[in-house]
């Protein structure tokens, strides 16, 4: 089965500064979790770019494994689409038949949707485990945690969670619902729950975190997508 995507050109976001199906979910990317929907279901994604995008061409035909099975065109579908694939309001992956093309992201600010497909992998990861051992281990139920990475003992996890390679936490509370990306520091009396710390960043002392997306660019509320109104300077 070929499932169809069109991609519309959309206005860049800071979010590391890539389009949304590049975004950051966990040590991978959203397209890649995307792709392992498809592949479970034999099904092929074409992807059609109303606009050129660079990176995401180079990721998908010079990443990608041959078995996933993606391309990417510009344009619209030249025939009647065998079936279509798009994301839900609650972050699932949606694989419908027939030549109706529903666009790919709902009617909600981005970062809800990217943030409830992060949701949706924390809780697969409660459920069954991690799918790369050889980056991440289970420390307690529903904590995973990447290889190389220096924790305090006063740090507290409120699963689930999951803390990417190479990150510092010094006396911090995490989570629930919450993700730290690779590369991260969050110094001492940081409380974060409901978020995101993007990889390279960050987090000074004492700073409290809930509801958001933290990366060098700022803070956003994952909600709506607006800037947070009073937030610590990050680096």
């Amino acid at each position: 089965m070929v499932c169809d995507a069109i991609i519309p050109n959309q206005p860049a976001l800071w979010v590391d500064d890539l389009p949304f199906l590049l975004w950051e979910i966990g040590p991978r990317r959203v397209i890649e979790h995307w792709m392992d929907t498809l592949f479970r279901s034999n099904a092929t994604l074409r992807i059609w770019l109303e606009q050129p995008d660079d990176m995401l061409y180079s990721f998908v035909c010079e990443t990608f494994p041959l078995n996933r099975r993606a391309q990417v065109f510009s344009g619209t579908p030249s025939s009647r689409p065998e079936a279509c694939t798009f994301l839900d309001s609650k972050g699932g992956i949606v694989i419908r038949r027939g030549p109706q093309i529903t666009p790919y992201l709902p009617r909600q600010a981005v970062t809800r949707t990217w943030f409830a497909m992060v949701r949706q992998w924390l809780n697969d990861l409660v459920a069954n485990g991690s799918q790369s051992p050889e980056l991440e281990q289970q420390i307690a139920p529903g904590v995973f945690i990447g290889h190389h990475c220096s924790i305090s003992k006063d740090t507290t996890f409120l699963p689930p969670c999951w803390v990417g390679t190479g990150s510092t936490i010094s006396g911090a509370t995490i989570g629930p619902n919450t993700v730290v990306g690779e590369n991260c520091v969050i110094a001492s009396g940081v409380r974060i729950e409901e978020s995101y710390v993007l990889s390279n960043t960050f987090i000074p002392s004492n700073a409290q975190l809930s509801g958001v997306v933290a990366g060098v660019g700022g803070i956003l509320t994952h909600a709506t997508g607006a800037r947070y109104s009073s937030q610590p300077e990050l680096s």
